[in-house]
């Protein structure tokens, strides 16, 4: 079972933070995924569409400035970090997925993406792009058809993993309520990578083991690698 850190040790530390994805390394999840947004086109590392989420700023993400966005705290003094910065810091320690949330975006995550391959901060089969907003990731794979792409969903589709398969997605990302045995073998059977999010009680990984996907976006996985450590062995 591949674990996916969400947002980094997002249980234990300010979520998207440089502290988060360490502590995600020290724990020895496989991968770390985290999100982007766009300010004064440069790629940040943050989930939300509004600061007051996540940081002790106010507004828009899209309507701030980076000096702004720059000076919050993020949590524990933690700041926003941007992509590039959080490239290269994790450099390759473990695989990273980097989600898109802001619009018409694609073509900047691009350019870092490029120079961290370019720094050799990572390989490109270390790295994966992901969005609910398949027509950038369509946009996204024009641009580096050398880097993955993890088709997003928040519903049970009707047609299973066609629209993962019409993307040349490499895995499919699924939310935890919305899945079950038929979209796991059908994705499977196209070659596709199933990875389930956000799976953080026993339960629900004991569910997502039943249904045979290959990995799961956690906020503790140290607390999962303990899991799978006890009981498979």
């Amino acid at each position: 079972m591949f674990i996916w850190a969400h947002r980094g040790a997002s249980g234990i530390a300010p979520e998207n933070t440089l502290q988060a994805f360490e502590q995600a390394i020290e724990a020895g999840a496989d991968g770390i995924e985290l999100d982007v947004q766009i300010v004064e086109d440069v790629p940040i590392v943050l989930h939300d569409a509004w600061l007051q989420k996540t940081t002790n700023g106010l507004g828009l993400v899209r309507s701030s400035t980076l000096e702004y966005v720059q000076s919050l705290d993020a949590g524990n003094g933690q700041a926003v970090p941007s992509l590039q910065q959080t490239l290269a810091t994790i450099a390759g320690r473990c695989q990273v997925n980097i989600e898109i949330k802001a619009p018409n975006s694609a073509g900047l995550v691009a350019q870092d993406i490029q120079l961290a391959l370019d720094n050799a901060w990572f390989k490109p089969e270390q790295l994966i792009v992901s969005s609910f907003d398949h027509k950038q990731l369509q946009q996204f794979a024009s641009l580096m058809p050398n880097i993955r792409i993890g088709a997003l969903t928040a519903c049970l589709p009707t047609d299973n993993s066609r629209f993962a398969v019409e993307l040349k997605a490499w895995s499919l990302h699924c939310n935890r309520d919305f899945i079950d045995i038929e979209l796991v073998k059908d994705a499977q059977a196209q070659g596709l990578k199933v990875y389930v999010y956000t799976v953080n009680h026993v339960e629900d990984i004991t569910l997502m083991q039943s249904l045979g996907v290959d990995g799961i976006f956690t906020d503790y996985p140290a607390r999962a690698i303990q899991y799978f450590k006890a009981n498979c062995q």
